[in-house]
């Protein structure tokens, strides 16, 4: 959609097709989720607020800047019992990937300043333009994402919409872990706005 196509909808149609968005990535990382363990994951972004666009952003484009663009982002980790961030871990996913007929690789990523973690990532674009990623780290820490490319809105009041409408204490589960497949329920326009987030 181009920037005047999404400046031409009104707030409630920009909420519905965040509300699309946001779903598609929940399907995306529950079924990925499901190819590694259905265990508990540990929430690293997750809420249904997007993040900050533009140029800082994994793919940007021109014009997009922190105020009026916003991606998708479901990111979970979990440590596998004696996961020493081998090879071989990445590579089920990669025939997973292939498996779906999304564009896959493997990469070979060393730690740009030497205190971070060397890691293998799984990569995949989707048809419908979303990536997934998994990180295979030798510290034991393996995470698994989900991101949209970048959508144009007006991310401070989209949000607002969005998130005053689900109650404070439902934006992460208990303990910041959950199985695959739950995850903050996206709102209806139909939804109050919350005092409680006024205060």
């Amino acid at each position: 959609m181009t920037r005047a196509e999404a400046a031409g909808l009104s707030a409630e149609e920009r909420f519905d097709l965040y509300g699309v968005r946001y779903e598609r990535a929940r399907e995306l990382l529950t079924e990925a989720q499901l190819q590694l363990s259905p265990g508990p994951w540990r929430w690293l972004t997750g809420g249904v607020g997007g993040p900050r666009g533009g140029p800082h952003a994994a793919y940007p484009f021109p014009g997009s800047d922190s105020r009026n663009t916003y991606y998708i982002d479901l990111t979970r980790t979990i440590h596998p019992e004696g996961a020493v961030g081998a090879r071989e871990d990445a590579e089920p996913m990669v025939a997973y990937f292939e498996s779906k007929g999304w564009d896959a690789e493997l990469a070979d990523i060393e730690s740009q300043t030497g205190l971070g973690p060397h890691r293998f990532e799984a990569r995949a674009v989707t048809q419908d333009g979303f990536n997934v990623v998994y990180q295979v780290q030798d510290n034991g820490q393996y995470n698994l994402s989900v991101m949209s490319g970048l959508f144009w809105a007006d991310r401070h009041e989209l949000l607002i919409e969005i998130n005053h409408r689900i109650p404070l204490d439902s934006f992460f589960p208990p303990d910041d872990e959950s199985v695959p497949g739950v995850y903050v329920e996206f709102p209806k326009w139909s939804d109050p706005k919350l005092e409680e987030h006024e205060k």
